[in-house]
């Protein structure tokens, strides 16, 4: 599943309005990095099968403000209410027309950033990709200050040299927040950025920025930062600014499958779990097969036993019933009585236990022997069931009426 990050303008997003944008197939990959007017970009991300969209927002559209949470207000259902509270004072625009977002995760305890930017430009732009049959899946700062917690030392300072609409521009990134000044050394003068400071150039004012720092920097192209942008920890879609929450949590697990089943640093781990399967495959067909061969010994053998015993059959259906059935004949011709005769089995009732009263009816059929008239306790029944079971004899009592039948009798 692809992802669409689009760098937005900082003015009205309009059909004729040219974006840079750029197509990761895993999210951490930068695969197709372009720009073209805003109507043709909804046809390019569905032939490049990006089903999700990732929104840029500009530097220059989103302001900074360390804030200080009350106890338990990220918890509140009104936490909204006292988010416009503390950045009121702070703000020269009236807070109910801006979009507020905390920073994520938020601290334990000490201060926040909180970022702040127009929402009736951004719902404007999240209205029309919405519209277009695209899936926001997150909105980005294009870049932000470094992250606070509670009882560390902020994050070092780091330095851009942008190529803006308004001009190059330098943008100062440390924990007052994030500034912008003209790409000028007086600037420089005034910020004093350290040697070991991390600076990052667009390749257009890359030559300029260089000259005028006087030390090699990295160069960092527009669609680099924006790819690393959808990366960070970031979402400024909070307080209900993009529709379906839900649905964008859905995605987001989509979204990592999807990275698990492409991205090229997951590649050990599936080629693990292939493995691991197959392993798996391979050894329940293993021991099926065992199982099967065991079966089959069995059978011969049994069968082996069978035709040894009685050499006059010839055919081996069915060798337990075939055997059954021969050795019943022996025994009728022989004389001898079997366990599921009449005789034997009233001789091992009257053994098992005295009766107080003999019954009133006797009655036997196909191996069943049935006593009527037997008002027997329910110490005396089950006393005489576990005797009749010692003797091979099971024992069930309906009412007055006993039913015994010699254990594993049809």
């Amino acid at each position: 599943m692809a992802i669409l990050i689009i760098s937005l303008p900082a003015q009205a997003l309009k059909s004729a309005t040219q974006l840079d944008y750029v197509i990761s197939r895993d999210g951490a990959a930068l695969d197709i990095q372009s720009s073209a007017p805003w109507s043709l970009l909804p046809a390019s991300a569905r032939a490049a099968q990006a089903s999700q969209v990732v929104l840029v927002l500009p530097v220059e559209r989103v302001s900074w403000h360390r804030v200080q949470l009350p106890p338990g207000a990220a918890r509140s259902a009104r936490l909204r209410a006292v988010l416009e509270g503390l950045v009121e004072e702070q703000l020269l625009d009236d807070v109910a027309d801006l979009h507020l977002a905390l920073q994520s995760p938020l601290p334990a305890q000490g201060p926040v950033w909180l970022a702040a930017c127009d929402k009736a430009w951004l719902l404007d732009c999240v209205r029309e990709v919405e519209q277009a049959g695209l899936y926001i899946a997150a909105l980005v700062p294009e870049l932000a200050p470094p992250s606070l917690g509670a009882g560390s030392a902020d994050e070092s300072a780091q330095l851009y040299a942008l190529d803006s609409p308004q001009g190059p521009q330098w943008v100062h990134s440390s924990a007052t927040g994030l500034t912008r000044w003209p790409l000028q050394a007086a600037v420089l003068a005034a910020l004093k950025p350290s040697d070991d400071m991390p600076v990052w150039a667009e390749p257009a004012v890359a030559a300029q920025a260089e000259a005028l720092l006087g030390r090699p920097l990295f160069l960092q192209s527009s669609a680099q930062r924006a790819l690393l942008a959808s990366q960070g920890p970031w979402d400024l879609a909070q307080f209900g600014i993009v529709a379906s929450r839900g649905g964008r949590s859905l995605r987001r697990f989509a979204q990592g499958l999807q990275q698990f089943s492409s991205a090229p640093r997951w590649r050990p781990v599936r080629w693990g779990l292939w493995a691991l399967l197959l392993v798996q495959v391979l050894g329940l067909n293993l021991y099926a097969y065992q199982q099967q061969a065991a079966v089959y010994q069995e059978r011969r053998a049994m069968q082996a036993a069978f035709t040894s015993t009685f050499p006059k059959v010839q055919v081996v259906v069915d060798a337990p019933v075939q055997m059954q059935r021969e050795v019943d004949q022996l025994r009728q011709r022989s004389g001898q009585l079997a366990q599921e005769d009449a005789e034997v089995m009233l001789s091992a009732l009257m053994q098992a236990a005295n009766f107080p009263a003999a019954p009133i009816g006797v009655h036997y059929q196909s191996g069943e022997l049935k006593l009527e008239g037997m008002q027997l306790s329910s110490t005396a029944l089950a006393d005489l069931t576990r005797a009749l079971q010692a003797r091979g004899y099971q024992l069930q009592a309906q009412g007055a009426t006993l039913s015994m039948r010699a254990r594993g009798a049809p």
